[in-house]
């Protein structure tokens, strides 16, 4: 009986918070749906251009920690691992097809974490309407990931720009579908 309450609690204030804050939801949705649509009609250049941003912050962020740890006396494995950061964003930098391959397998791992974090929000969102949207999106994800890693690297640099357009696209669409059924409280 207790946790028929409990879970009625957490059903009624899951439903109000969804009710309560349903605009910035919607928002948040439409703002993926957008950027989704970016990314799916620029996939290239999505690819491209997060590898050489984070070739270049690797670049600066491992010249700041070299010169810090110097003036600092810091550790010298500090000065090992701003030497790595400066090598890996200059290769990202000069040779961006082969940091893209890299980047392939980062957004591969990211995808799969990402789509298991989406089931597990999904099954938090259980007690309010339309949660079913939240499941699908991460089930989707799931799928990409899975094509994604099946195809390595095979499928290069548009697929990545897709995955991503994809994946934006469909929170979107959860969020929104969310947030434009949470004006009235569910039935029992």
């Amino acid at each position: 009986m207790a946790m028929t309450g409990t879970f009625n609690d957490f059903q009624s204030r899951m439903e109000r918070d969804v009710r309560d804050h349903r605009t910035s939801y919607a928002l948040q949705g439409i703002l993926f749906i957008v950027l989704g649509g970016l990314a799916a009609i620029l996939p290239g250049a999505v690819a491209l251009g997060v590898e050489l941003l984070i070739g270049a912050i690797l670049l600066v962020s491992g010249i700041v920690q070299f010169v810090l740890s110097l003036h600092a006396r810091i550790h010298w494995w500090s000065l090992a691992s701003a030497i790595l950061s400066v090598a890996i964003g200059l290769f990202m930098l000069w040779e961006p097809f082969a940091g893209l391959l890299a980047l392939i397998t980062v957004i591969a791992i990211f995808l799969t974490a990402e789509g298991i974090f989406e089931l597990l929000l999904a099954f938090q969102f259980r007690p309010v309407r339309r949660w079913g949207w939240m499941l699908f999106a991460g089930i989707v994800t799931l799928i990409l990931a899975a094509l994604l890693w099946a195809g390595w690297p095979g499928l290069g640099v548009f697929y990545i720009g897709w995955i991503v357009a994809i994946n934006l696209i469909l929170y979107g669409v959860a969020l929104i579908m969310l947030a434009g059924h949470a004006t009235t409280p569910m039935a029992r």
